[in-house]
């Protein structure tokens, strides 16, 4: 059975947001959680859930008075840290890039890691920013979680950046986001295309198809993809973004779920596009990079997994440090307004291997330090990248 259009979601990305404002929509309204729907959970655990078998099949449903905290109370942990619950709105609008806030991860220390494309955000805070105040207050995580929830409200950060003391103002609101940025690289006499991808939703595939058409135009030799921040999402954009980093492989295997033992008829396969449905952007990579980091997971790795019974061990090349380590997914089944993403099914390759729930082991170690934006040469990991390209051994 093939089926290009099953989602298995990840929100790493969207817990990495939490702290600014990037969340979903709510009306603030709260849902019961009603024995009906208990007992729907349940079930799935005991019928799809990847570990059926390890669930109790008596559960006191009084112990639970939120989705959430069932799923946590009935996955199996470890290996599964992931299953959860989001509402209909929510899962629409990562489905869409859709969210409210300011629009940007920030660390412990409160420096900026990453500014969403598109978000109120861009274009005026930047990667390696600390924000030291909010309209005149110093600044701390509440405060910031605070004001991203005051939408249509200005704030002004004071940030320090390079050295310097700056003011910068920024209204939070409802707005659509990307995903994805290209750029191409002069190294020496080749070129390298560079694609920053943030999450794998299904709105990204129009974003990538007009890079890789550019790619394609300017005839690039080498390709660097930056996964560093992305938690995963569509295995049908996953099987999309193969189409275009290799074509010479049409209607071959890309990669495989495989349900437990009790729905094995819900084995699904993704495939190379035909050659007849191939629109004339696609790549025929001889090898890839990729930056990532213990934030890469889920349809990431499943990305690097697919592609190496094609391109060779030797020639999927990873940058930074080892990935996060998810080798499973899920898709969603609803009841009433809420989704459930319960594991359901290992993914793996053409060879039938499958990824470390320990990560996937990078060959060249690079730190994620934030000195440089994204996509400058001189940044740690794309510049350990390039040096590779160059060298083929780690600097």
């Amino acid at each position: 059975m093939t089926n290009r259009f099953l989602f298995t979601f990840i929100l790493l990305l969207s817990a990495l947001f939490n702290s600014c404002g990037s969340n979903s929509h709510s009306d603030g309204s709260l849902q019961l959680f009603s024995s009906q729907e208990k007992q729907f959970v349940h079930t799935l655990f005991l019928t799809e859930y990847l570990w059926y078998d390890k669930v109790a099949s008596n559960v006191d449903y009084t112990l639970f008075t939120e989705p959430q905290k069932m799923i946590d109370g009935l996955r199996v942990n470890p290996p599964d840290r992931w299953s959860f619950f989001m509402t209909a709105q929510q899962y629409e609008d990562f489905a869409n890039q859709k969210t409210v806030g300011f629009g940007f991860g920030f660390t412990a220390d409160l420096q900026i890691f990453l500014v969403r494309i598109g978000s109120p955000a861009y274009g005026k805070l930047q990667r390696g920013d600390k924000i030291i105040q909010l309209n005149g207050e110093d600044a701390s995580s509440p405060l910031i979680q605070e004001s991203s929830q005051r939408v249509n409200n200005a704030t002004t950060f004071t940030v320090l950046r390079n050295g310097n003391m700056i003011d910068v103002t920024i209204t939070p609101r409802e707005y659509s986001f990307k995903v994805s940025l290209g750029k191409i690289i002069l190294q020496g006499s080749k070129k390298v295309g560079y694609l920053r991808y943030d999450a794998f939703t299904e709105s990204s595939v129009a974003e990538f198809e007009t890079i890789f058409t550019t790619f394609h135009n300017q005839h690039i030799d080498e390709l660097v993809i930056d996964l560093r921040y992305n938690g995963g999402g569509s295995l049908a954009a996953t099987s999309s973004l193969m189409d275009n980093i290799i074509s010479n492989h049409p209607g071959e295997r890309q990669m495989y779920l495989d349900w437990n033992a009790n729905y094995k008829s819900r084995n699904t396969k993704y495939t190379f596009e035909d050659a007849d449905l191939q629109d004339g952007n696609e790549l025929t990579m001889q090898r890839v990079v990729f930056l990532v980091t213990k934030n890469s997971a889920s349809a990431s790795e499943a990305l690097i997994n697919a592609l190496k019974p094609y391109l060779g061990e030797a020639n999927v090349i990873t940058i930074g440090e080892e990935t996060h380590g998810k080798p499973v997914g899920m898709s969603g089944r609803t009841f009433g307004k809420n989704y459930y993403f319960l594991i359901n099914f290992f993914v793996k390759n053409n060879v039938e291997k499958t990824t470390s729930f320990d990560g996937i082991p990078v060959t060249c170690k690079a730190k994620d330090n934030m000195d440089h934006i994204m996509g400058d040469t001189n940044e740690s990991m794309l510049s350990t990248a390039l040096y590779y390209l160059q060298n083929s051994s780690c600097p």
